[in-house]
């Protein structure tokens, strides 16, 4: 049975951008929730995608959230289940076995107020969905920054929020099913503690698991596995890719017509055996003159994802997995606190070789683009390749004339429309005016001569009107000089 792969997590995506598309890479979930994404909403989205994905988002400056939809899923926003005042996203899944609405939360540290407003408006909304669609799974889940003894580990006292997310799910008669701490501070003496949930109506049908943060970020992953799955899941198997313009055709050309083709096409007597053989040479003959590569389907190149980032985030999922089989097994304090330190020391070593890479990455790119002609094809052929392996968008920043970049797309039409402006005024002090120059051709006398018309009264038009009329007719063209 195909797993139904269900991601939620906070994080600040434009600072780990990077990490959250090596998960997506990597994971290739078919929902990626992100909560307190710290966004403003952007002009340009374009170099927060990712190839094989839809980003579907709710951006707000101190909070927001969003989630990345893999290609091969039939989901839809619910924009009339949204409120603009608070960070929250409805989405309806088809999977084609049975329909889910996903509700992603972000609770800002607000007042009691404002949370029983955000609960209130959360339950309205729970309940109209559902009446809309009474045969969808409920699914609610984000990070509510809500502490209740009953369910959320590891706080023994409730806040106002907590028993607000509590009387909600009771109303709605959903199950949290994360029991484990999700916001894991890396500095000594911060205790660990659950925040980031999942609320369901089907609690039987999810599997959830917890892995360490992405990035700088101090919240877990959480995962939910169901039982359901879309038909069809993504592509397995190569794809062979033909480099036709580096191909030898006069060789090729030479090969096919040297070739003893009577043997192969007269071999047997069955014409579908001698037509595998005809395919045969012929396959043949390509890959010896045209250069091809075999790429693996659905296979995206990390070149900035090197072999100590992966020995790095290795090391920091082993130390949190120590972490919590210790935790969970409730053994002494003492050997909790190392290995809280040792999952500290492991995080914050991946954020520097991940920082590294990063630059070293650029670093490269940047010395390859100094070492072409400014202009040049292969200069060119590097730009669009980073651009369009980084998912930035097609027209790189532009430069001011006060020495900063035009980064959204506002920005670079109005620098555009400036320089244009400038480039069409003509300077009246200095230049003058163009002048046609003369030519011996000219042009004839033209006359056009009026006649009376004689009987204005036959005219059906003119029938109403007295008969002595002068009427134009239409004009007879001298052309004597």
């Amino acid at each position: 049975m195909f797993a139904w792969n269900t991601c939620v997590m906070q994080i600040g995506l434009h600072t780990n951008l990077d990490p959250v598309h090596h998960h997506l890479e990597t994971e290739k979930p078919h929902l990626f929730f992100l909560t307190e994404t710290q966004i403003a909403k952007p002009s340009d989205v374009a170099y927060l995608s990712y190839p094989g994905f839809t980003l579907e988002h709710n951006f707000k400056k101190h909070a927001g959230v969003c989630v990345y939809v893999r290609d091969d899923i039939c989901c839809r926003r619910l924009r009339c289940f949204e409120d603009s005042g608070f960070s929250s996203m409805w989405v309806l899944v088809d999977t084609g076995v049975e329909s889910t609405l996903y509700a992603c939360v972000y609770r800002s540290h607000t007042g009691d107020r404002e949370t029983t407003r955000l609960f209130e408006h959360l339950s309205e909304m729970a309940d109209e969905a559902q009446r809309r669609y009474p045969t969808a799974q409920l699914v609610l889940l984000g990070d509510f920054n809500a502490h209740h003894k009953e369910w959320l580990f590891p706080f023994m006292k409730t806040d106002h929020a907590g028993r607000e997310a509590r009387k909600f799910a009771l109303s709605l008669n959903l199950t949290q099913l994360v029991q484990v701490a999700t916001r894991v501070p890396d500095v000594d003496g911060h205790t660990a503690n659950c925040l980031d949930l999942l609320l369901t109506t089907d609690p039987e049908k999810h599997s959830i698991s917890v892995t360490s943060p992405l990035g700088s970020s101090d919240h877990s992953v959480v995962k939910s596995v169901s039982v359901f799955s879309p038909p069809i899941d993504c592509p397995v198997g190569t794809r062979r890719v033909w480099r036709y313009k580096s191909a030898d055709w006069d060789e090729m050309r030479h090969f096919f017509s040297s070739y003893p083709w009577r043997q192969v096409c007269f071999s047997s007597g069955d014409p579908s055996c001698s037509a595998d053989a005809v395919v045969d040479v012929i396959r043949q003959g390509m890959e010896y003159f045209i250069p091809f590569s075999d790429i693996p389907l659905g296979h995206k190149a990390r070149p900035w994802y090197n072999a100590d980032c992966a020995r790095a985030e290795a090391r920091r999922e082993s130390a949190f997995q120590a972490w919590v089989l210790a935790r969970d097994r409730k053994v002494r304090s003492r050997r909790v606190r190392a290995k809280k330190r040792a999952y500290n020391s492991a995080a914050k070593s991946y954020k520097r070789v991940l920082r590294r890479a990063r630059f070293d990455h650029v670093s490269r790119i940047g010395a390859r683009l100094a070492s072409y002609p400014p202009g040049g094809k292969q200069f060119w052929s590097l730009s669009k390749a980073v651009e369009s392996n980084f998912c930035r968008p097609s027209l790189p920043p532009l430069l001011k004339p006060d020495g900063s970049l035009a980064h959204s797309a506002a920005e670079k039409a109005n620098l555009f429309a400036t320089l244009f402006a400038s480039n069409s005024r003509l300077d009246a002090g200095s230049k003058q005016p163009p002048t046609l120059p003369c030519c011996d051709s000219s042009m004839p006398k033209i006359a056009i001569h009026t006649k009376e018309c004689p009987n204005p009264g036959s005219l059906p038009m003119y029938s109403q009107y007295p008969r002595r009329v002068v009427v134009p007719i239409p004009a007879t063209i001298d052309l004597s000089p």
